[in-house]
């Protein structure tokens, strides 16, 4: 028999450490208007070893969300705010970079930060 991962193991884990976003589906469903939603939130370091041998070293943004909170799933250049949150701080606003399912009822966003462009 199968294991209901979503429901055993990631929604207490959402319980404990998701925090809240305001999600807007720029792409996924543009007649639909932003909503509140969850995610947990992390940072990744990526390494690449560049020609001369030096290593460059970049942070990327990553929430993870659970798929039974979202009626229509997240897709690349959709946007995703993330306010303060108790002692957390806000982040900001995102556009979705990649969406990755990993088949158990949880989905990996890579997101990217918007900045207001400078004059």
């Amino acid at each position: 028999m199968g294991m209901d991962f979503s429901l055993l193991i990631y929604s207490p884990n959402f319980t404990q450490w998701a925090r809240p976003i305001t999600f807007s589906p720029i792409v996924s469903n543009p007649s639909a208007g932003s909503s509140s939603a969850r995610a947990i939130w992390h940072c990744d370091l990526q390494e690449d070893m560049l020609e001369d041998g030096s290593l460059l070293v970049s942070q990327r943004i990553n929430i993870d969300i659970l798929e039974s909170e979202f009626p229509i799933l997240p897709q690349q250049l959709d946007q995703v705010t993330i306010p303060a949150d108790g002692g957390a701080p806000a982040e900001g606003s995102f556009e979705v970079l990649s969406v990755t399912r990993n088949g158990g009822g949880e989905t990996n966003l890579v997101l990217r930060k918007l900045v207001a462009a400078v004059p």
